[in-house]
């Protein structure tokens, strides 16, 4: 509870009703509460809370989805006694599609975070790296010791060819 009078944060109602925050807000959409504003933070008054305690799933949800207040029924399924050759493939390439999204997934996400980073955003290790690999692939005094054999080895190789 806070100073004022009979509200309830958030963090207490979650508490107090056993449920994770995608259930509270799932409720809390679900019965059309809005939290009062009390300087910037969300509370729920006496009434709402009340509301909320009061509230619950039909017997015949099996679940709620995350980020949605709908709810699943608890309905008969459909037995499948035989499933075709195309389907089947159906299956198995929507398995493969599920699974390689699950495979790809940190990598794309790292992929999206790298094209936002620059130099600066590196650890120190990484960064040497990067100054490493630049100088072998743009050395500056490198390239003219090598420009400067490469020059010697051809005169010589002229010479033996000449005589």
């Amino acid at each position: 509870m806070t100073p004022e009078i009979d509200l309830t944060t958030p963090e207490s109602a979650m508490k107090e009703l056993g449920i994770e925050k995608t259930q509270y807000y799932a409720r809390l959409d679900k019965l059309g509460i809005k939290a009062k504003r009390v300087k910037g933070k969300a509370y729920l008054d006496a009434e709402q809370m009340a509301k909320l305690r009061s509230y619950s799933e039909p017997e015949s949800a099996i679940a709620t989805v995350d980020n949605t207040s709908e709810i699943l029924p608890l309905e008969p399924i459909e037995v499948i006694e035989e499933i075709s050759t195309e389907e089947e493939e159906d299956i198995w390439r929507k398995a493969g599609e599920i699974k390689a999204k699950h495979l790809t997934a940190k990598d794309l996400l790292a992929l999206h975070l790298a094209a936002g980073l620059s130099f600066e955003d590196l650890d120190p290790d990484l960064q040497e790296q990067v100054r490493t690999v630049n100088a072998a692939a743009n050395p500056e005094n490198m390239g003219k010791s090598i420009a400067g054999t490469a020059q010697t080895m051809l005169q010589k190789r002229r010479q033996l060819r000449q005589t």
